[in-house]
């Protein structure tokens, strides 16, 4: 009797246990889910009873991670072929006396080991009892991808590994491994031995990857890099395939291409007579030295390249780049000219498709298949390729599919790929760009409405991609990556508008504790707080904004601490601090607020051509970091500025100032002139101050913050206008010289 009760209490207690996350305890999201009545009790030793031979029998069964042994006398686990089931699907059936997965092959039935796997942990702790279920799943898309990039940050083989065990338990099929680029070699080519003995090696820059413009002199050593020895990456590859995941290789051309050129200086076009190293970052003016589209001996080095490659990688595709092809040097070389006029190409974007063709044709001899990214989709390259969208939001990919009839895969920068900050920017560590969080990353719908069938059918999938310019540790690939590949995971399984973010939420806190177990660094940033301070005419606005919807945010001002529920006001000074709770526990990092105000401080702005449409900051009260993709800085790009504050009232204004920055790693300069004018009616303005920068700040290295002083003023005045004169274009000598100049604004002091 005893014993009965204490079952039933187990039971009860489980049951709790399955229907706090009864929506959704699985990552990614099956595609039918039913919960059935009772449940199976774990022994402490499985028995398997399978249709595999017993060698991949013991493949798929040791991911649960628990004991086993292969039996049919009363099995606990029975793995059966079903050919009626689809190529990647499988049905999973747990009942109170056994468990049956289902599969039409051996992937299918791993895919619902992970499923199984992930009932059988949960909350970082081994289930004694899983309840009864019923999973008929699938994927919504065929290529469900993951892209490495070992060239900024050469990955150690180990931690590729590391990650692909990650990548299989969440349903990736695939890992494409960016192979080379500027900034090094990273597989051994044995045709080729200076591409891993030059080319996988570059100079030491203390700087952050923007800055590292000093490029590598001829006498210098190079002891940064890495490379995979073929041994290596077959050991990578096969590793993969147990896990049932394709590794495709990316070989890039034309471009990108300056650790070849640093080991074989005879590629370049024979223009270029200076000494090209391995770039230890941005290449700056070097960047425009590319593969010689008009000599022979490049097709016969990336053939014989591509052969070796083939040899490792069983893989059906073969990544070759094709993406940022300056044509600057090819406009000077003869042998590319003399290729045009010869082949009655279509100018230089036409000599980069027939580059393109020849390889890929090349590829295609070899029973493979081609992949690009989209702009070798420019100069209308005949061959079959498939293209991964990434400018934008993969438009380029999607439009040249509508036409072509390409196949594409959607990668879009400002949704997928995984450098950008992926919460609040005061936490978060130097990177590109704006933000690109987890819950942008899980709600990402690649399909637009107004796509055709034909074209729906074109795409294969979707993909995140890791560029490594800010990483410098394994653990910095691991922060980028997660818990935002866990999100693209269930995006590119899930069933089409089946998005359930808070049922996801639940998922993700039963899955976190796995990535604690491998002892992965994945980042807390869902739990961050993002303010928003909006200025209206007589206060100021505020709004605590957290990704995780279900979490409290307490804050304290001088006043006490209160749960923030709606926006607070406020038209005088404080210093607020706030932290996020989930459960009653602290969670995230505190946010501290020191909101100052002056005369200008919650007075409305107008704006002209302000880039990022917030020009609302400028008298916000708050003052933007070092970081000018912060939300608090006002940006105009390519343009002059313009904003006029409405002090609601006419005035004597002793003094003003405004705040500015400079960030020549991110195109982003002070600006050169900036003229205050004055108004009582907002119609007439009158001439009150200027400043002109001096020449040695407006372009001045790294990121610095500039209070602009107009000094003593002794004016009266409603309305103030500010003209800020943009310099222009970033000047040679700096990352991407010739680029369009940002200038930002992120406070407007007035005494």
């Amino acid at each position: 009797m005893i014993m009965k009760r204490l079952l039933s209490a187990l039971f009860i207690f489980q049951s709790l246990l399955c229907s706090s996350a009864a929506e959704q305890p699985f990552i990614p999201q099956p595609a039918e889910y039913t919960v059935n009545d009772g449940f199976f009790i774990i022994p402490d030793s499985l028995k398997i009873s399978s249709n595999l031979s017993p060698s991949l029998t013991n493949q798929i069964i040791s991911e649960l991670e628990h004991p086993f042994k292969i039996s049919e006398n009363n099995p606990d686990i029975i793995l059966s072929l079903d050919p009626s089931i689809g190529e990647e699907g499988y049905t999973l059936n747990i009942k109170p006396k056994s468990i049956q997965i289902s599969a039409s092959n051996d992937k299918g039935l791993y895919y619902g080991i992970q499923s199984l796997y992930q009932l059988f942990n949960q909350n970082g702790r081994k289930n004694k009892t899983i309840q009864s279920c019923y999973i008929n799943d699938y994927p919504r898309f065929q290529y469900r991808a993951l892209m490495l990039d070992p060239v900024r940050y050469f990955i150690p083989k180990e931690e590729v590994k590391k990650i692909i065990d990650i990548a299989s338990s969440l349903k990736f099929n695939t890992l494409h491994m960016h192979l080379s680029d500027d900034n090094g070699w990273r597989l051994e080519i044995k045709k080729y031995p200076k591409l891993t003995e030059v080319g996988a090696w570059r100079v030491e820059r203390e700087e952050y990857f923007p800055g590292r413009m000093n490029q590598q002199s001829p006498e210098e050593p190079t002891p940064v890099g890495g490379y995979y020895s073929q041994e290596d990456m077959k050991e990578i590859v096969e590793y993969a395939s147990e896990k049932y995941i394709n590794v495709i290789p990316e070989i890039e051309m034309p471009a990108h291409a300056a650790a070849a050129i640093a080991s074989y200086p005879e590629l370049a076009c024979p223009v270029v007579d200076k000494f090209v190293g391995v770039f230890p970052g941005i290449g700056g003016p070097d960047a425009s030295i590319i593969m010689c589209g008009g000599n022979d001996k490049v097709y016969d080095f990336y053939c014989d390249v591509l052969d070796e490659v083939i040899d490792i990688f069983p893989s059906q595709y073969i990544h070759l780049g094709g993406d940022e092809a300056d044509k600057s040097i090819w406009k000077q070389c003869p042998l590319c000219n003399s290729r045009i006029k010869n082949e009655n190409l279509d100018g230089y974007e036409g000599l980069q498709a027939y580059f393109m063709d020849r390889i890929n044709s090349y590829v295609k001899s070899k029973g493979r298949t081609s992949m690009g990214w989209d702009e070798v989709t420019y100069g209308n390259p005949k061959e079959e390729m498939v293209i991964l969208g990434w400018q934008g939001d993969g438009n380029v990919a999607v439009k040249d599919a509508a036409k072509s009839g390409r196949k594409f895969i959607m990668t879009p920068a400002k949704t997928l790929y995984l450098i950008r900050y992926q919460g609040p920017q005061w936490f978060e560590p130097m990177t590109y760009f704006g933000n690109n969080t987890m819950k942008d990353a899980y709600e990402y719908e690649p399909v637009k409405e107004n796509w055709s069938p034909e074209l729906k059918k074109l795409l294969l999938g979707i993909q995140g991609s890791l560029w490594t310019e800010f990483c410098n540790s394994d653990q910095d690939v691991e922060y980028l990556l997660f818990p935002r590949l866990i999100a693209i995971a269930d995006a590119s399984w899930r069933p089409e508008k089946s998005a359930n973010y808070q049922g996801f939420l639940n998922a993700l806190d039963n899955f976190l504790p796995e990535l604690d177990k491998r002892e992965i660094c994945y980042a807390k940033s869902m739990y961050n707080i993002q303010h928003k301070a909006l200025p209206t005419g007589e206060s100021v606005k505020l709004d605590l904004v957290c990704e995780r919807p279900d979490v409290e945010i307490i804050y304290s001002t001088e006043n006490g601490e209160e749960k923030f529920n709606n926006p607070l006001f406020f038209s005088k000074p404080v210093k607020l601090t706030a932290n996020t709770y989930l459960d009653g526990k602290p969670v995230g990092k505190e946010l501290q607020l020191n909101l100052n105000f002056n005369s200008a401080t919650g007075k409305k702005v107008s704006s002209k051509n302000c880039k990022n449409n917030i020009s609302e900051v400028l008298t916000n009260g708050l003052r933007g970091s070092e970081k000018h993709s912060d939300f608090e800085w006002a940006g105009w790009h390519g343009e002059d500025a313009e904003f006029i504050i409405d002090l609601e009232n006419s005035q004597k204004i002793n003094n003003c100032i405004l705040g500015t920055i400079g960030s020549s790693d991110f195109c982003v300069a002070m600006p050169s002139e900036v003229t205050i004018f004055g108004s009582e009616d907002g119609k007439n303005y009158s001439f009150i101050s200027s400043f002109k920068t001096p020449e040695e700040l407006i372009y001045a290295k790294g990121a610095q913050k500039f209070d602009i002083n107009f000094g003593n003023l002794d004016v009266n005045a409603r309305y103030l206008k500010f003209v800020a004169k943009n310099p222009g274009r970033v000047p040679e000598g700096f990352p991407r010289w010739g680029a369009p100049v940002w200038i930002y604004f992120d406070e407007v002091i007035v005494n």
